[in-house]
């Protein structure tokens, strides 16, 4: 036992005098609390070289050591960074690779581009219910729509202007895209701050029942006060149903409405009070103030301070890709003349059939279709958030309010092919 307290004490001198003494841009604190440099990634791991000697001599691999080897390398995964090298999740880098060799391999041939794209439709859909189905707080499809910006600024900026780009669409392509990013940004800052605080008497989520390690008196105690503000709460709403109907008319009507307003919102996850129209976020394990939804593209919720910035984001990225793609298929391709407004030629693309037999060609071919879908995406996302906000309710509330009916039509279906 006194050696157990000795050692305990060494570790956490070593700790303090590694946090008192400054790091580098090249340095950080590793998860058994040692001081490492980024450039020392591959050596001193005992699991990494156990590996690789037991698969040499052909030895059984334990899975302690496989994950060991693993959390290490995750672990020494950083980026220089002022005050300490950040770690870098590998969810987030995975997308720089795959972007620019899907689009490259697009740009090989018609029936190549038409099966990667369906692929990635495919992949999308998948990701992002698997996700949603298991309340994952990923930072992949962030990084994915990054890489995909810049891979699609890069190919716009430096292959189609040498097609005939007139600087004017250039720049209000620019400017709308600039509109885009900035209102996105917004919506990621602002985010935050649709937290429900601690006035209403939330917890955050490290401090959550059943995240922390408690006492059995303690969740004794917990146990309780919950069954009582519970009853107490159930005795309030059985005091508010019991009015009479003829109680309910003139002033009141005026009290037991106000009365049944007065009911506290009760989050059934964090069983404390919530403002009205808020809603728990599954991800981010915290009640939102007038909770839309979880955007997994930009790793944060979309709620009361932020809902404008995001549907104004949409807009403007929806216009940004739909330019970005005519101007760069009526480059690629044999333009045809729509209709001439203002003296400004409207252009779409007629003959593409070309475009496969020259890379450069190609990939300004590839990253147009990859914006198409990407509007389309957007598209369906920004008439269903308008359809939603055009009734008075958010996303979130118009699913719960729709969801009843699809089961009641579901369930009737089934019983008439019975």
């Amino acid at each position: 036992m006194p050696n157990n307290v000795a050692a305990t004490g060494t570790k956490r001198n070593n700790v303090s005098r590694a946090t008192t003494t400054a790091l580098c841009c090249c340095e950080y604190i590793a998860h058994d609390n040692e001081r490492f440099h980024i450039l020392g990634c591959c050596c001193n791991c005992e699991d990494f070289d156990l590996v690789c000697t037991r698969l040499i001599t052909c030895r059984r691999i334990e899975q302690r050591n496989i994950d060991g080897m693993l959390i290490a390398f995750q672990d020494r995964l950083r980026i220089p960074w002022h005050g300490g090298a950040k770690r870098v999740s590998p969810a987030a880098l995975a997308p720089g690779l795959i972007v620019p060799l899907m689009l490259g391999l697009a740009a090989l041939n018609a029936n190549t581009a038409m099966v990667l794209m369906l692929t990635l439709v495919g992949f999308t859909i998948w990701g992002l219910r698997l996700a949603e189905r298991t309340a994952t707080r990923t930072t992949f499809f962030l990084s994915w729509l990054i890489f995909s910006l810049l891979y699609m600024i890069i190919i716009f900026e430096f292959e189609v202007p040498l097609l005939e780009l007139l600087p004017e669409e250039n720049c209000i392509l620019v400017l709308i895209s600039a509109a885009s990013l900035y209102c996105f940004f917004r919506t990621k800052q602002l985010a935050p701050q649709n937290f429900v605080t601690a006035q209403y008497g939330t917890t955050p989520r490290d401090e959550l029942p059943g995240i922390a390690e408690a006492s059995s008196g303690e969740e004794q105690a917990e146990q309780q006060e919950h069954e009582a503000a519970t009853a107490h709460i159930s005795l309030q709403m059985d005091n508010v149903l019991n009015i009479d109907d003829d109680d309910l008319g003139g002033a009141g009507g005026s009290e037991g409405a106000s009365l049944m307003h007065s009911q506290p919102n009760i989050c059934e996850i964090c069983r404390k009070c919530t403002p009205t129209r808020s809603s728990h976020c599954a991800v981010c394990g915290s009640c939102i103030k007038r909770y839309s939804h979880h955007s997994f593209w930009l790793n944060c919720c979309i709620g009361e301070l932020n809902y404008r910035w995001y549907l104004l984001g949409l807009t403007t990225a929806e216009l940004a890709l739909l330019l970005g793609a005519n101007l760069t298929l009526t480059a690629v391709c044999h333009p045809f003349l729509v209709v001439r407004f203002l003296g400004v030629p409207f252009l779409l693309p007629d003959d593409c059939s070309e475009v496969f037999e020259d890379f450069e060609l190609g990939i300004s071919f590839a990253v147009a279709g990859y914006a198409l879908l990407m509007a389309s995406y957007i598209g369906f996302d920004l008439m269903r958030q308008l359809y939603a906000w055009r009734r008075g309710n958010t996303l979130h509330e118009f699913k719960r309010t729709t969801l009843p009916s699809r089961n009641r039509l579901w369930s009737n279906r089934r019983t008439f092919f019975k």
